[in-house]
């Protein structure tokens, strides 16, 4: 084969992967575009928490108690926050919405505790379940948040576009955590805020491994195991937070991938504050 025609044949190979690589990047970033986009639409439907007269009753009689709350509808039997209604008339596994001030982590979270894994029916789906590269956070299948588990751990793409759960990686940086110490999960059961405890990064290790795994903690059997737990992940935090964290504390990890080694992943844990 002359040496013209192989260079021809190598010049055209490059081609093709050229035009192939930026195919899949146009589709990436439009895909990543479409999927905010979308959230824009589902953010437009949660409504304030003004009181109607299907609610009056329920915020008269907490206020009376002294602990206000918000206000409730029913919907399919099951009492939600007013605000969420259209949300979870819509989808019945939306949950919540999480929001860290000035980033692009403001979306909603989805919870299916029947699937046969971790609940990742969301990891590629988006809120009316079609395919989506971004997917949406989600909710580990063995918490629990209508009588609330020790620990929420809630799971979200590190996406290049800088979407999902990539910005919580700003933690890593010192200044960053001072002007975020805190973050908002209201779910359709109830407003939380929660301050940050401690950042790190992690592995996912072999199932027979010894060495502690974050992701694996969901409730405590005992103080002692709790209290086990937070001096763990205080001793891996990049950040001194110097935040007290008691045993009755409610938690919540926000988990997504890093790629300092094989399964890395990257951990932002913050606990529940009045």
């Amino acid at each position: 084969m002359k040496k013209k025609t192989i260079i021809n044949i190598l010049m055209t190979v490059c081609i093709l992967v050229a035009l192939g690589c930026g195919g899949y990047l146009a589709y990436y970033y439009y895909t990543s575009h479409k999927s905010e986009s979308d959230i824009d639409d589902l953010r437009s439907k949660i409504g304030d928490n003004v009181a109607t007269d299907d609610t009056d009753s329920d915020v008269q009689n907490s206020e009376e108690q002294g602990k206000p709350e918000p206000p409730m509808v029913e919907v399919k039997g099951i009492k939600v926050q007013k605000k969420f209604e259209d949300l979870y008339r819509e989808n019945n596994d939306f949950v919540g919405w999480i929001t860290i001030s000035d980033t692009n982590v403001d979306y909603p979270v989805m919870y299916t505790p029947d699937d046969n894994e971790r609940g990742e029916h969301y990891i590629h789906r988006d809120f009316e379940e079609n395919y989506s590269a971004a997917g949406l956070p989600f909710v580990d299948k063995n918490c629990d948040l209508i009588l609330p588990t020790d620990n929420i751990i809630i799971y979200g793409h590190n996406m290049n576009s800088g979407k999902m759960f990539h910005d919580i990686m700003k933690y890593e940086n010192e200044d960053f955590y001072n002007t975020h110490k805190t973050f908002t999960f209201d779910t359709i059961y109830g407003d939380g805020t929660y301050e940050v405890v401690a950042v790190f990064y992690a592995q996912i290790l072999p199932d027979d491994s010894k060495e502690f795994k974050y992701y694996q903690f969901v409730n405590a059997g005992s103080a002692e195991e709790f209290m086990n737990y937070v001096d763990n992940i205080k001793r891996m935090s990049i950040i001194d937070t110097g935040v007290d964290v008691k045993f009755g504390d409610k938690l919540v990890t926000l988990s997504t991938c890093a790629y300092h080694v094989d399964d890395g992943r990257f951990a932002v844990i913050a606990k529940k504050i009045d």
